[in-house]
This record gives structure tokens, sequence and C-alpha cells, in this order.
């Protein structure tokens, strides 16, 4: 039987958790985009794994699709199925004595191993070393990794994917303003129940479903996410009435009639497969390439899994995804810049503060109150159309919204500048807005960190940044100069502010 050949990337995973596991680390998490050969990587694992007399493999999923997937890859891939044990974790902890003891666990869509499930089989196997595979390493309570794991390998990002063929370009397009506020994001099931009630009852601000299926993807096949199950049969509905054959599927759905469904999608007997989460994990339709987002959600693994499952790399191919729900524009493209890691990461607090802008000039944020005569308060640009842009905001849920093309750049221009982030990761900001909404990059770069959040920079520092990135070093300087400038002048006028309030 011939071996699926693993590409350079794929074998540099491999080595590197090898590595790890033969230095004495008990705990190693695999980090790879989705749709970057997951599957064949796990086989070259488990199939070195087995090959001594006493190796056993535990494989662990916690869905019957991503089951029965890896199966079919162990087959594939020549793998002694004899000695892996395949079972999902409810199970494996009912039969903890009876299975064989592994030499060695892996677990697919490894951050859900927080579970108690799963630590119950961890530490019934207290000294075997583990294995975790996930493409987005994260948790919406903000809980780390560093009790399963020791180490973390990382793929290459998806740009780089893009770039050389393994994953398929694509196109975004969404609403630029959604309102998301009735949305409960405390949990996955809060997001799904709420917005489902606001579905039903402002749907209009979400755009119009088919309409924008034939203006982008007319005659595609698409998968559409939907919140519950009564708004995924709903949408369903809507493509059947408007002469587009669509079904409905979820995990209730009778196993039988599911399989026969996800066949027929697979042999293009109708086009638009509307479900709640099933084609999420372990769901491989490689042909698709028309994704249709109508469940609004702030879980990056939820985001990322559906907005990419149009993405497996075909030759021409180009996906599309359309966004009625706003997640791409609160949580990135795809391509965006995601930061992996074991550790625990603090939830992202709702911001409640006065109402606030950004200078179009300096980049400076500022307090709608502060603003005198239409001027910046920093730099002195006029801001009254910037202020009526973001007015006119307002009125657009009174009429039905179209979806626009929307770019890395338009999530950059949204972006805060960052204190903690090196300058480059800033400029790329500075810039998206700058071409957004005009000005002097480099000006709205320190306006943003100098100005407002009293960042200040060794020369040294500035030297580097540019150098780095290909800018005139005397323009830097200016720039930062410009910037410390209005600072100490901001800092000297609310100390005289104070003294005269005390003394006078």
């Amino acid at each position: 039987m011939k071996i699926y050949k693993l590409r350079k990337y794929q074998q540099n995973l491999v080595n590197e958790a090898r590595s790890y596991i033969s230095k004495g680390f008990k705990g190693v998490f695999i980090q790879s985009p989705p749709g970057s050969g997951k599957s064949v990587v796990i086989a070259e694992i488990v199939r070195s794994a087995v090959n001594s007399k006493k190796g056993h493999v535990l494989f662990i999923a916690h869905r019957q699709e991503l089951l029965e997937n890896i199966e079919d890859s162990f087959k594939e891939n020549n793998v002694d199925l004899s000695k892996v044990t395949i079972m999902s974790p409810q199970r494996i902890k009912n039969r903890l004595e009876k299975i064989p003891t592994p030499t060695l666990i892996i677990t697919d869509e490894g951050h859900h191993g927080k579970a108690k499930t799963y630590h119950d089989i961890y530490d019934y196997y207290k000294g075997v070393p583990k294995l975790g595979f996930s493409a987005t390493p994260w948790r919406m309570n903000g809980e780390g990794f560093e009790d399963i794991y020791d180490q973390m390998v990382q793929g290459p990002d998806i740009k780089w994917l893009i770039k050389h063929q393994n994953l398929a370009p694509f196109k975004w397009y969404g609403i630029q303003t959604v309102d998301r506020s009735k949305v409960d994001f405390k949990n996955l099931s809060r997001e799904a129940k709420s917005s489902a009630e606001q579905f039903s009852s402002d749907a209009t601000i979400q755009g119009d479903i088919i309409e924008h299926y034939r203006k982008h993807a007319e005659g595609q096949q698409a998968i559409v996410y939907a919140p519950t199950i009564e708004v995924s049969q709903l949408i369903a509905e809507w493509f059947n009435n408007a002469g587009i054959p669509a079904k409905h599927c979820d995990g209730k759905t009778n196993k039988n009639e599911r399989t026969k469904t996800m066949q027929e999608f697979k042999e293009n007997q109708f086009k638009i497969l509307c479900n709640v989460d099933l084609v999420s994990e372990g769901f491989d339709v490689p042909e698709v390439g028309v994704i249709i987002l109508c469940r609004p959600t702030k879980s990056i693994v939820l985001h990322l899994q559906q907005s990419m499952r149009g993405m497996r790399y075909r030759p021409g191919k180009t996906s599309i995804i359309l966004d009625h729900v706003g997640n791409g524009l609160n949580l990135g493209l795809p391509t965006s810049e995601f930061d992996w890691t074991l550790k625990g990461q603090k939830k992202e607090a709702r911001e409640k503060g006065p109402p606030c802008l950004e200078c179009p000039s300096c980049g400076q944020v500022i307090e709608k109150s502060e603003i005198i005569n239409d001027k910046c308060p920093a730099c002195g640009a006029i801001l009254l159309e910037e202020q009526k842009e973001n007015d006119d905001e307002k009125n657009l849920y009174d009429s039905k919204p179209e979806l626009f093309e929307i770019t890395e750049e338009d999530i950059l221009a949204t972006k805060k500048y960052a204190v903690r982030k090196p300058l480059s990761y800033n400029y790329k900001i500075a810039k998206a807005k700058a071409n957004k909404k005009g000005g002097n990059p480099l000006f709205k770069l320190f306006g943003g960190l100098t100005i407002y959040r009293k960042q200040g920079f060794e020369e040294e520092e500035l030297e580097t940044f540019a150098l780095s990135e290909g800018v005139d070093l005397q323009q830097v300087l200016r720039a930062y100069r410009w910037a410390l400038n209005k600072s100490n002048e901001q800092k000297e006028e609310t100390t005289n502010t104070w003294q005269d309030a005390v003394f006078n």
C-alpha cells in the first residue's frame, strides 16, 4: 500500500513533536491551521508509534465524524489498526480497565481536553505521553492548557499556506456595521439562543441571504451556519422557496438520514447545506467554496473552523465567505494574526466608556465631549466629516444593508494600537488607517502611541524600526518628535489646570 508522502511543513511538525517527546516532555500540543492536513500528520505519528511490539496508541475525539475520518486516514496510510484504540472520551472513560494500556495518547481537537472526562482519562494514564492537535488552541473562558501540555509546536500560518497553494485564497463579504449588542456572548449556548431570537425580529439588519448568494455565488454549493435548528430549517425553506435546492441537517438528525444527506451533498444533488455546528469539526467537503455565516460568535475556534471550510485547495479556486453577522470585523479574517499560546488569557473586557472617535490625521482616539470647533485637541485637524460619518452609521439599520468585500486592511483599520506590541505591528495598523481615512501613517502611529497612550521610544528603537520597515529615519524622527511635543504640551496643560484649581 502506498503511504501518503508528507509535505515539508507537515514533516517538520512530526519531527518537532518527536523531539520534545524524546526529551522527556509528557505533553505536546500541535497547532496547525484548518485544511493543513492534520489527519496525515497524525497518521504518520501513529504509524511510527505502533511499529514497536509494545506500541499502542489511544486516539480520542469527541465527534463520530472525527473518529470515522481518522480511521479512514489510518487505513490509507497503512497503520496497524490492531494497535490503535479509536474512541470518544465518554466510551474510553467507561472502559478504562478493559482497553489496552497505551504508550501514547492523542487527542484530536485538543482544545476540548479541559473537560473533566478528558482529565479523568489523562489522570488514569498518568505518565503516558500526550499529543494534542488543534487549529485553534483557545477557549472562550480564557483558560490555558499548561496543566495538560508542556510544549507547543506551531505549523505555518494561513497566509503562507495560501501563498504556497496549500489552501485556497478567499474573498470575504460582510456588513460593515452589524448590531451585535443583543447577542449574549457569555457562552456558546447563550450565543446561539440570543442570536436566534434576534434573527427572527431583526433579520433585515443582516442583509438578504438569498439575494447575496445569487449576487456573489450563484449556482455554487454552499454551507450555511445557523445558530439553532429552527433558524437553519427556516433558511433552508427560504432557499427552496427561491428555487435553490437546500437541505437542513444537525446533530440530532437520524444517523442514517444524516449520512444520506451528506452523501447527496458531496454528490452535488442539492446546492445549499444548512446546519448547526455539525460541519465545523471533522467534516470534509473539498469542492465546496462558499460559506454563509448566519451565527454571530465570539469564539475564535468556531469562527475559523466555520469560515475556512471552503478553503480546501484546488487550482483556480477562490473561496467566498458571506458574513451576515459581523464575525469577520469582530474576530478577524483567516489571514489575520492570532497569538496562539498554552498560557491562559484574560477575557476581553467590553468597553463602556464615553462616545469616542479617531482623529483621521494623528490617530488619537478622542471623547466627543473634548472636541471644540470641530477640531482635534491634539493636532488641530478638522473632525466634522469624521463625526458625521460615525453618526450616519446609526441610520444604516433602517434599511436593508448590502454586503461589501472586507479585506485584511479593513480589519487592521478597526484595530487599536497596542502598547505591548512592537512598532512594526502598530505600523501595519497605522498604514491601514491612513489608507482608509487619509493622513500620514507615521503621524498616526506616534499620535496613537505617544500622544494618547504616552509611550516613549529610544532613538535606537526608532532606527531599528525605520530599517526593518524601509522608512526614512528622518521622517520617523520628525513624526515622533511632533507627537512627543504634543504629549508634553498636554501634560503641561493638565499640570497648569490642576495648579490653577488648587492655588488660585
